[in-house]
């Protein structure tokens, strides 16, 4: 029984190996020793002791709160409903990534309001998130919705600041603006490469 059962272990393992698991084929492996060039135009040297040679390509970095501004671009109200374009500008000196939506948060007399803002719900921010790669200097964009009168789901509360938390980032930026907002009713849309009319 024991030889079975080492057996069938065995034939299992050799099975689920074969299978491929979902992992993708890595491509074909280099076959020259020498210098090799990347598509960004940097390049890297194997091992002369080998047949294959390792070829880095620089991670874009995220964008992050500390290496850009974040401003409203545009503002307006129609039926108590304020829409806000906001513009985040690279500050770096190199190239940066963004994928998703961003948090917000609002500043009122009594602090913080700790917002969950909801995705989507308007036409213009209900588009899929798509990454996002911005060069040094130029600047990606978002959309943001919430309600300014009171409402069955809360009162309107006035605030003189936001917090704007960019995707996959923890630390925010804070911005000085003034309003009002119901807490329930704040929508954002994904960062976008261009500005939204």
């Amino acid at each position: 029984m024991t030889k079975t059962l080492a057996f069938a272990l065995a034939f299992g393992a050799l099975v689920a190996g074969c299978s491929n698991g979902g992992a993708q084929e890595a491509g074909p492996v280099p076959t020259t020793s020498g210098p090799s060039a990347s598509s960004d135009g940097t390049s890297t040297t194997g091992e002369s002791t080998s047949n294959s040679s390792v070829i880095t390509q620089p991670v874009t970095p995220l964008c992050s709160s500390k290496k850009s501004t974040v401003r409203m671009a545009s503002q307006e109200g129609a039926a108590g409903t304020i829409r806000t374009v906001w513009r985040v500008k690279n500050l770096s000196d190199q190239s940066c990534r963004s994928f998703g939506y961003p948090g917000m948060d609002f500043h009122t007399s009594s602090g913080w309001l700790n917002i969950q803002v909801h995705r989507g719900g308007y036409p213009d921010i209900n588009a899929a998130p798509a990454r996002v790669v911005v060069a040094p200097g130029h600047s990606f964009y978002f959309i943001s919705y919430w309600n300014d009168v009171d409402s069955n789901t809360g009162p309107c509360k006035n605030f003189d600041r936001v917090k704007v938390t960019l995707p996959d980032n923890f630390s925010s930026a804070k911005v000085a603006a003034t309003g009002c907002l119901n807490p329930n009713l704040v929508r954002v849309g994904p960062v976008r490469a261009t500005r939204p009319s």
